[in-house]
């Protein structure tokens, strides 16, 4: 990984053509998700204009983004391993309304909830040969047991300001030299806090298509220390 990656990406244009979006369009109509061709442009530039290999991804939903950097990687000739955490569960997220912490998903109004199985579904249809491993697991439990380094690692769980600013924390030490951190939903609408803990966490961080942040290490503000009691 080179300290370049960081520059290569923020300073870039979008790559997005129309193979782009005729392959986003197809793959989204396959496959349950939020991301559109914001997510999609910035992995096409991520992979081709960096030397980005081992990804973790927080957040798999039904696999959308997965998908995305498959096809983005692929068409950049850049081979990438790709490890997938999400809880996969029906209980409420933390960036859900009140009113509505008691509930499904499908009570909620957001469809059906996510579940390991269907995730593995969509994405074994664009697999081919790359080494995908999804994990089962909350992704606090996760960041504290994982031992592993990664080039990239792309948060997109719950958008509230608390889970924000604890993964961009906990991520830290999973991130290899020269590896770049991201995340989407760049706002503080409703319960939303994803502006203000990344501002906050890292005030020197870069945006793409005004949507999606971008950090590296150096970013990132070192913790105060708890104060001791007298």
């Amino acid at each position: 990984m080179t300290n370049n990656n960081f520059a290569m990406l923020a300073g870039c244009k979008p790559l997005f053509d129309q193979q782009d979006h005729a392959r986003m369009t197809e793959i989204s109509r396959d496959v349950r998700g939020y991301s559109d061709a914001r997510q999609y442009s910035f992995f096409r530039s991520l992979f081709a204009l960096t030397d980005v290999s081992r990804v973790l991804i927080l957040g798999v939903y039904f696999g959308r983004d997965i998908v995305f950097m498959l096809e983005t990687s692929r068409r950049c000739g850049r081979p990438i391993t790709i490890t997938g955490v999400d809880k996969f569960s029906d209980d409420a997220c933390a960036d859900w309304p009140a009113a509505q912490k008691l509930s499904t998903w499908s009570e909620a109004g957001f469809g059906p909830a996510p579940s390991l199985a269907a995730a593995e579904a969509n994405i074994n249809r664009f697999r081919g040969e790359t080494d995908i491993r999804l994990i089962q697991r909350p992704d606090e439990e996760f960041l504290l047991a994982c031992r592993e380094k990664f080039d990239f690692i792309y948060i997109d769980t719950s958008h509230d300001y608390e889970t924000v600013r604890r993964q961009l924390r906990r991520a830290l030490p999973l991130l290899g030299p020269g590896g770049l951190l991201a995340g989407d939903d760049y706002s503080d609408q409703g319960t939303w806090g994803v502006r203000r803990a990344v501002s906050e966490a890292a005030p020197g961080h870069a945006l793409f298509a005004n949507w999606i942040w971008i950090a590296t290490r150096e970013h990132i503000l070192p913790t105060s220390p708890t104060p001791k009691v007298a």
